[in-house]
């Protein structure tokens, strides 16, 4: 069995690529985005954190959280954020994919990956290099020409609050160049 580490530390930020099940495009839909806002919405009366960035893509999305001081339970988060929204999303009639016989055994839906990659933010050039990654990955990803474009993304309140200029991304930013994440 697979030894997953993960850094389990008070507080902090953390860069988190979340990924489908088989890389199956559906997120953008109207009704994924419905039942995801309301499972973040529920994940975020009862576990805070503040979004420091986010996007999203047909098959994944990435974000920035702070976790508040002395919590260190984002598994927790993303375990509730993910079956509230394939409730939800079930619910309403959305469907899942074909699941594999180790889902069946288990039981379990086949809507997202399981588990998910995480990386602790260690300081302002890693939360920048992440922050950029995470606005520019729409066209990084051959949807858009530049970040602007992109409606399922924080990048255009980024830009309302002077942290972009409004142009930002028409080409890869320095910032961002070799940075891999999992699940890419």
């Amino acid at each position: 069995m697979s030894q997953y580490r993960r850094a389990y530390m008070p507080g902090g930020t953390r860069f988190f690529p979340v990924v489908t099940f088989n890389r199956r495009q559906f997120l953008t839909t109207e009704l994924a985005r419905r039942c995801l806002r309301s499972a973040w919405e529920h994940v975020q009366r009862y576990h805070p954190f503040r979004a420091e960035a986010v996007c999203l893509l047909p098959d994944h999305l990435h974000c920035l959280w702070t976790l508040p001081p002395g919590d260190m339970d984002f598994s927790r988060r993303w375990r509730i954020m993910k079956g509230v929204f394939s409730k939800q999303y079930l619910a309403a009639g959305g469907f899942e994919a074909k699941r594999n016989n180790s889902r069946e055994r288990k039981g379990e839906v086949a809507l997202w990956q399981r588990r998910f990659w995480e990386h602790l933010i260690l300081d302002e050039e890693d939360f920048q290099r992440h922050f950029d990654y995470i606005h520019f990955n729409p066209v990084k990803h051959g949807h858009v020409d530049e970040p602007a474009k992109w409606p399922w993304s924080t990048f255009c309140k980024h830009v309302r609050l002077g942290h972009y200029d409004p142009g930002w991304g028409a080409q890869e930013p320095n910032s961002i160049k070799g940075l891999a994440c999992w699940g890419e």
